[in-house]
């Protein structure tokens, strides 16, 4: 059976004001502004671990040579 789980205010919020969209150019344009918005948020965190040394041109070219996957549960 499915889990439950309540919105937080920030996403009760969210979905509020989103409420009124239908217009699927809308839709889309509203989606192009929040993968904006995450790659903005996402490259400063980048940022942030290239200028601290944790991320090097070393660490990252050694990922290619990585076989890195999600582990998966079988559901039973």
């Amino acid at each position: 059976m499915a889990q439950m789980t309540s919105f937080s205010p920030a996403q009760y919020e969210v979905l509020n004001m989103l409420s009124c969209i239908t217009d699927e150019a809308d839709v889309a344009a509203l989606k192009n502004l929040i993968v904006q918005f995450l790659n903005s948020r996402l490259q400063k965190e980048i940022d942030k671990l290239w200028d601290n040394g944790d991320l090097t041109e070393e660490k990252v070219a050694g990922w290619s040579h990585e076989h890195m996957r999600t582990p998966y549960r079988t559901v039973l």
